[in-house]
């Protein structure tokens, strides 16, 4: 491989293979690392273009980067050229009356969204690393989050995107074909700029945390939260959970409303117990509970996954109103090939929203299988994207 190449498309300064750089590139957030061979820094849609062609010639894989938050090894380089999407970050385009925005790949969800502040609009696909988290990253994992009992995932709120497929072509992607792309971690191609559907801003929240004493009471009362149109979001935490952000030693769930419908309606009440919650992740990593798992399970199997966790004494939160779960565990902790295993009796997913990536890739079906190869032979015929990841 010629740096000179890869310098001549992107400038010196838009191109590294320092030491430094190819360490701190050959991971995500997940535990899996591999080699990177030089990152590069594109700042326009030519240069994607050009990136794709020169890879086809060289037979070099291409790994999309956002924010390097994913939890499944989806951005981990396997000798590999990282292409880190943060300088496109541009925010234009914005259509107030039709509620549409036009940014570029690298974009920050927060970001995006305190510019849209004074205009009350918002884009309302709330993941738990929306500090960080990029509209191109938020596309490929398909994120949803904290609102999505309310306001879906990211597919939902995507109007069209522009992508640059393996060998250098553009599409401009629309209505049933965001299907190829939305979820599909880089295996169809590099998305450099979206535009995206918005709506207003939620006013005067309330809340309530309501603790049960067995699983059935807990999914009796989410059934009838599901139902009132002004919830908009609904969280659970188990036993074993609560515990470590000091509530009692019992399942809860925690409902946000639109309006004033739940007990909690000071801001500042309001705003401490979303801290206790959003304070979850990092302390169970502090107990040594790194991996994060995201089953998704809907109908009567939730309730045996919600019971598992219980009796295995398993550490779990997360969107029950949409039937995502957050199970953690330590490094190696043989449960959670169980849990795999199990989720299919059970109705489930293996993933609800972290994606499949380097991680859970032997674990999806044959069916699944078969249509990213279908799309890898539209998009990327000489597998010059991500490869290895999915399947």
């Amino acid at each position: 491989m010629k740096m000179s190449d890869l310098q001549s498309i992107f400038g010196i300064e838009r191109v590294s293979d320092t030491i430094e750089n190819r360490l701190a590139y050959s991971r995500d957030a997940s535990n899996h690392s591999g080699d990177c061979l030089a990152v590069v820094w594109p700042v326009r849609l030519e240069q994607v273009c050009a990136l794709a062609e020169w890879a086809v010639r060289e037979n070099i894989d291409l790994v999309p980067r956002g924010a390097g938050t994913g939890l499944c090894g989806g951005a981990t380089p396997q000798s590999s050229v990282v292409v880190d999407f943060s300088c496109l970050t541009m925010i234009d385009s914005l259509d107030v009356e039709r509620r549409r925005v036009t940014v570029g790949a690298g974009a920050v969800l927060d970001a995006l969204n305190r510019s849209l502040e004074p205009h009350r609009l918002c884009l309302p696909v709330i993941p738990s690393s929306h500090l960080a988290a990029t509209i191109g990253g938020m596309i490929a994992t398909n994120a949803s989050g904290l609102r999505a009992v309310r306001y879906g995932s990211m597919r939902d709120w995507v109007e069209a995107v522009t992508l640059v497929d393996g060998t250098g072509r553009v599409h401009r992607l629309s209505g049933e074909a965001l299907n190829d792309v939305a979820g599909r971690e880089g295996a169809s191609g590099f998305v450099v700029n979206a535009e995206l559907r918005l709506t207003d801003q939620l006013s005067q929240l309330s809340l309530t945390l309501r603790a049960f004493e067995d699983t059935a009471s807990l999914l009796t009362q989410r059934a009838k939260w599901l139902d009132d149109s002004r919830l908009t979001a609904l969280e659970y935490l188990n036993c074993h959970a609560a515990q470590v952000v000091g509530l009692p030693a019992r399942a809860h769930l925690l409902a946000e409303f639109e309006g004033e419908v739940g007990a909690v309606r000071k801001p500042a009440e309001i705003a401490e117990v979303w801290r206790r919650r959003d304070s979850l992740g990092p302390l169970l990593s502090h107990q040594g509970l790194s991996i994060s798992e995201d089953p998704r399970v809907q109908g009567d199997g939730l309730s045996s996954l919600l019971d598992w966790l219980e009796a295995e004494q398993i550490p779990a939160f997360g969107h029950l109103g949409v039937g995502i779960i957050h199970p953690r565990f330590r490094p190696g902790d043989e449960r959670i090939a169980r849990l795999y295993q199990q989720l299919e009796a059970w109705g489930g997913q293996i993933s609800g929203e972290h994606g499949i990536g380097l991680k859970k890739k032997a674990w999806v079906s044959a069916a699944y299988r078969d249509e990213i190869r279908q799309l890898k032979a539209i998009y990327d015929p000489r597998n010059v994207l991500n490869r290895g990841k999915l399947c």
